[in-house]
């Protein structure tokens, strides 16, 4: 009847899910990340790949500040590993901006690797993995 047709209009709708009080969401949805506090403190990283090769460049290591969303574009060449990466990652992002609180990824390899998760295990920085999609 109408009141079904109400309730799955309001549970669709876009605007009511943003302002619906947080005790009323449904537990499996999503929620944002909290927004930091200081540029460079929490950055999240991405590969683009599959670009045709330019000057020995297939893949473009996507950095965002997620305060500010400035950004850094690093060109890498496959094959890669998470020693290649974490040297270009110190070389432009580190020697400017110091080490990131968080860092929000993909399960791409290079982020699961040992190596990457020590490295910044040893610095302080936490790892946090992106959702499908998001």
């Amino acid at each position: 009847g109408m009141k079904k047709d109400i309730q799955q209009y309001v549970d669709h709708c876009q605007f009511a899910s943003k302002t619906r009080s947080k005790r009323y969401l449904r537990p499996d949805c999503l929620q944002p990340s909290p927004i930091p506090n200081r540029i460079w403190e929490d950055i999240s990283m991405d590969f683009v790949e599959g670009l045709p090769r330019s000057k020995g460049f297939d893949t473009i290591l996507v950095i965002v500040d997620r305060l500010s969303k400035y950004a850094h574009f690093i060109t890498l060449g496959h094959p890669f590993s998470a020693k290649v990466v974490a040297l270009v990652f110190i070389k432009e992002v580190v020697r400017l901006h110091g080490y990131p609180r968080s860092i929000v990824s993909d399960r791409d390899r290079v982020f699961l690797s040992h190596f990457w998760q020590e490295l910044f295990r040893l610095q302080g920085t936490q790892l946090k993995r992106s959702t499908t999609y998001n």
